[in-house]
């Protein structure tokens, strides 16, 4: 039975002293094998392969499931019985996809369950089984001073912004990154909830002109109220976007404004920017929208607000038309447009490139296949790169005419090839958007890709 608001991992755990280590990484790179290593040096075994995640107060506690409890995979052997830690408090997290460097290295965290837990990696030495078997026992000085501060301190984020740039997004993603996200809240409560003391999870907040108390001079009083506060962490974030793009939104939506609900949105996007002008220059984090689909703001927010967003690439693909011009925030853009375009056959005109017959008339083109290829092969060489130097997020475009047929092809096939050797991959039209024609964004699980 698992706990309610639990989850399941696929992980390895042990535990020394009470003190649980997950050990996590793609499979094949030894989970197991470390943590028969660990249970040869005196550590117990909590779960092998399935690891139950209990958020509980301020901590995190690590079980097994009933079905797997006393078992253990060992290659070459097969399954192994081995005595049972029991339920333990999670002391790190230890991730066998990274190689650790450094002779000193800085301390690492994690978010988990709103959690932030220190994050270690895989340490190329004879003696790092023991230094594990240590670190359990007595800890790292530099994380139990952390630890410690962080008891006194609440992180807050304040998330603000013109309506219509996507706050209701970003305020939804922060609380499935295990913040405590509240919406709409009056100012005048924010003390209040925070006067207690630090919460168990990080706090984000949403603030905007719908709350009848609202002001930016308030805003902004708060704002440095709580920056004084040596208890408090605080953020300022500002979601903002073009005044064009916010009115094709509300035009879409057939949704009136809350600052104009008898005139026309354009002049309540106005007056609402003008407004909050003071609090776009006071933001410590400024996300502009415009070019961002739900799906690419969620992943933004994923690199700025969760802690293990170092040890992944989130990459999104986008056709477009060189007509509208580049999007905003490529890396990487290609010209299709010397490829077959299926335009002037008048029985795929109406079509897109996501339709089956516009993608076999660009895939007959005997330049397509090796284009992609090069493409692929481009990419798989610079993502790794990127993601060791800490990049977040990295955008490919592939432009053509119209953004309709030829660009669609390529940015779907480029993206599913991606996805399939393991990058979190998005992928998105923005010409076809704007018409309509465009299915929702597809997620790395829908492209068929796992986590790299």
């Amino acid at each position: 039975m698992i706990p309610e608001g639990a989850s399941v991992i696929h992980a390895t755990a042990v535990a020394v002293d009470g003190m649980g280590l997950l050990i996590r990484g793609a499979s094949g790179r030894g989970k197991s094998g470390l943590a028969l290593e660990l249970l040869a040096r005196g550590a117990v075994l909590v779960a092998d392969d399935q690891v139950i995640v209990t958020p509980e107060g301020e901590a995190l506690w690590l079980s097994c499931p009933e079905a797997l409890n006393g078992l253990i995979e060992a290659r070459g052997l097969g399954l192994l019985g081995a005595a049972m830690a029991g339920r333990v408090r999670l002391a790190a997290v230890l991730d066998l996809d990274e190689t650790e460097t450094a002779r000193l290295p800085h301390r690492r965290e994690i978010m988990l369950h709103g959690r932030r837990i220190p994050l270690l990696s895989r340490a190329l030495t004879p003696t790092f089984p023991a230094a594990l078997i240590q670190y359990l026992r007595g800890g790292r000085r530099e994380d139990l001073l952390q630890t410690d501060q962080q008891a006194r301190t609440q992180r807050v984020v304040l998330v603000t912004g013109p309506s219509g740039a996507g706050r209701s997004t970003a305020i939804n993603a922060l609380e499935d990154f295990g913040f405590e996200a509240i919406d709409n809240i009056p100012l005048s409560l924010i003390p209040r909830l925070l006067e207690g003391g630090a919460l168990s999870r990080p706090v984000a907040l949403g603030v905007d002109i719908r709350n009848r108390e609202f002001s930016v001079l308030r805003l902004l009083d708060l704002y440095r109220a709580l920056g004084q506060d040596q208890r408090i962490s605080v953020q300022l974030l500002y979601l903002d976007c073009l005044p064009d793009v916010l009115a094709r939104r509300y035009s879409e939506t057939r949704r009136r404004h809350p600052m104009s609900p008898d005139e026309s949105y354009t002049a309540g996007i106005a007056r609402e920017m003008s407004l909050l002008n003071e609090a776009r220059n006071a933001a410590d984090i400024l996300i502009d929208t415009s070019e961002l689909s739900p799906h690419d703001l969620r992943a933004r927010m994923e690199s700025l607000f969760t802690d293990d967003a170092g040890q992944r690439l989130a990459v999104s693909v986008q056709s477009f038309s060189y007509k509208r011009g580049l999007p905003q925030g490529l890396d990487w853009a290609f010209d299709c447009r010397f490829l077959d375009n299926p335009y002037w056959e008048p029985a795929l005109r109406s079509l897109t490139g996501l339709d089956p017959a516009v993608q076999d008339h660009v895939g007959r083109d005997a330049r397509f296949a090796p284009f992609v290829d090069k493409l692929t092969s481009l990419a798989l060489f610079v993502l790794p790169a990127c993601k060791e130097e800490g990049k977040a997020h990295l955008a490919f475009g592939l432009g053509c005419t119209g953004g309709q047929h030829r660009s669609v092809t390529v940015a779907e096939t480029l993206a599913r090839s991606l996805a399939e050797h393991g990058w979190q991959v998005s992928c998105r039209h923005r010409e076809l958007e704007r018409r309509g024609l465009a299915v929702p964004a597809p997620t790395r699980e829908d492209l068929g890709g796992r986590q790299a």
